[in-house]
């Protein structure tokens, strides 16, 4: 009888580690989710231009951040400081939106990780990137084979 107690135990901790080990599925297409994607490619329109030029860089974390604030011209940071916490806030509600529709809200940080490191493998050469340490490098053409 002990056995047949333990049974749905044992059946809980089994879903819970599956649920652990699933993949989100990054695809996701509700009408919150477009709009936000809408939203972070209209804003890149502007983005991208500061990227290429080197005013912007991203971190290690995936976010965009200014290379160098002193060589920024004042009239131009209120404007570029409006680009960066767009796309942030942006992308913060995509992740959300995402774990939401994978049923699993908890999965935010683990799919804007996942984004990210994606991401990074992608970034064109002449782009900066921040490292962990806080250290700007230029992203070199990768070695073709």
């Amino acid at each position: 009888m002990k056995k047949y107690l333990l049974l749905p135990v044992l059946l809980a901790f089994s879903l819970l580690a599956s649920a652990e080990d699933a993949e989100p599925d990054l695809r996701i297409d509700t009408p919150a989710a477009k709009e936000i994607r809408a939203s972070l490619k209209a804003r890149f329109a502007q983005i991208k231009p500061l990227l290429e030029n080197g005013t912007l860089g991203l971190t290690a974390e995936g976010k965009l951040a200014v290379r160098d604030p002193a060589s920024t011209p004042l009239a131009e940071r209120q404007n570029i400081s409006k680009l960066i916490a767009g796309d942030a806030n942006d992308k913060a509600a995509l992740f959300r939106e995402i774990a939401r529709a994978n049923n699993h809200p908890e999965w935010e940080q683990r799919i804007a990780d996942i984004v990210h490191e994606r991401m990074s493998k992608r970034i064109p050469a002449g782009w900066w990137v921040r490292d962990a340490a806080g250290k700007w490098q230029q992203k070199q053409e990768s070695a073709k084979p």
